[in-house]
C-alpha cells in the first residue's frame, strides 16, 4: 500500500512540475505537446505499477493514480506564473561622442 501512495505523490508532484512547464511553454508561444508529453511518460508506468500491485479486488487505485495525476497538471498549469522583472543593467554608460563635454586642453 505504501507503493501505491508513493506512485500517487510522484504522480501528483510531475503533474505539478510538468504543468508549470505548460503554462510558461502557452505563455511564450512554445511548443505545448513536450510537456504533456513528458509528463505521460512518466505517469504510465506508475500506473501500470499501480494495477500490478493494487490489493483490492475490483482494481481501481490506478484511477487514483491518475487522478492525481490530472489534478497535478492542473493545478501547474493554473497557478500564476512570476512576473519577471527587466533587467537593469548598473554598469556605467557611455553617452556618445557629441553629448560629452568639451574637453579643454590648457597649456601650463
Amino acid at each position: 500500500m505504501t507503493t501505491l501512495l508513493l506512485c500517487a505523490l510522484i504522480a501528483l508532484t510531475s503533474g505539478v512540475h510538468f504543468g508549470r512547464r505548460f503554462a510558461r511553454a502557452h505563455a511564450d508561444g512554445g511548443n505545448l505537446a513536450l510537456p504533456a508529453l513528458a509528463h505521460g511518460v512518466i505517469v504510465t508506468p506508475l500506473m501500470i505499477l499501480t494495477v500490478l500491485l493494487d490489493p483490492t479486488g475490483g482494481s481501481v487505485l490506478w484511477m487514483g493514480v491518475a487522478g492525481a495525476a490530472l489534478a497535478g497538471l492542473a493545478v501547474g498549469a493554473l497557478r500564476p506564473l512570476p512576473q519577471v522583472a527587466p533587467v537593469v543593467s548598473l554598469a556605467p554608460q557611455r553617452l556618445p561622442e557629441s553629448a560629452q563635454p568639451a574637453r579643454t586642453h590648457s597649456a601650463a
